[in-house]
């Protein structure tokens, strides 16, 4: 399962999004949504979902910060079904966190899909640097 690329959508009055159609058979039918790191919403294949529950599921319930982080990441989930004509529906309080209105972009990120608010996405590519500073510490 490899999510890429960028894509421009928008949301309906009703917050449906239409999946990129390169996405739904990596997603499958049934989705999760849930809040995510850099302002974004972060939307898995149940599969995946799985995998981030396991962790957030071993984090250290004496942490403050991992309990802070368990219940953001889990009280912003939300279950959805992609529909017949290739929508799914992002609730309010995922967009709101995201300052997500009508347009929006979708951004593979390999093991999940991401949406964001193009203009926080466009900053946000600003303040990371040139690609060779963040590689730097990588292992290429």
């Amino acid at each position: 399962m490899s999510f890429t690329g960028e894509f421009r959508h928008t949301i309906d009055a009703k917050g449906r999004l239409i999946v990129p159609s390169r996405m739904r058979d990596e997603l499958g039918e049934d989705v999760m949504l849930s809040r995510w790191l850099d302002d974004c919403i972060a939307i898995w294949s149940l599969e995946e979902w799985a995998a981030i529950e396991a962790k957030l599921r071993g984090q250290k319930s004496g942490s403050k910060a991992a309990r802070r982080l368990v219940r953001r990441i889990a009280g912003s989930a939300h279950p959805d079904s992609v529909d017949k004509q290739g929508r799914i529906t992002v609730p309010a309080h995922l967009r709101e966190l995201a300052g997500i209105t009508r347009d929006v972009l979708v951004v593979g990120a390999l093991n999940r899909a991401e949406l964001w608010n193009p203009a926080a996405y466009q900053q946000e590519q600003l303040e990371e640097g040139q690609l060779e500073e963040l590689a730097e510490d990588l292992d290429f």
